[in-house]
């Protein structure tokens, strides 16, 4: 991490930041779009053991990182959902 001298920098990391999160984030996606393909029907889709499982994982990661595992787990719960709602649709729509 840089220890920036404005807000102006801080704002260009960030800026950086976002567009490799997003990278990942879409990596991610197509990776969720293609586990329907094992999948048997649409009540497979959600799979509240692993959600639990993932959850608990990047919860662990964030405090080895010293960071609020609160906040890891918010924005994971919600992408989880959202990717859910992914797979659902490409379920529905192949």
């Amino acid at each position: 991490m840089v220890n920036c001298s404005s807000l102006g920098e801080i704002r260009k990391n960030i800026d950086s930041l976002d567009m490799e999160i997003v990278s990942l984030l879409a990596r991610r996606g197509k990776y969720v779009q293609q586990a329907v393909k094992f999948k048997s029907n649409y009540s497979k889709i959600e799979d509240k053991k692993r959600v639990d499982e993932i959850i608990a994982k990047v919860t662990s990661y964030s405090r080895e990182l010293n960071f609020d595992p609160t906040v890891i787990e918010k924005i994971y719960s919600f992408l989880i959902e959202v990717y859910i709602q992914l797979e659902k649709e490409k379920f529905l729509n192949p």
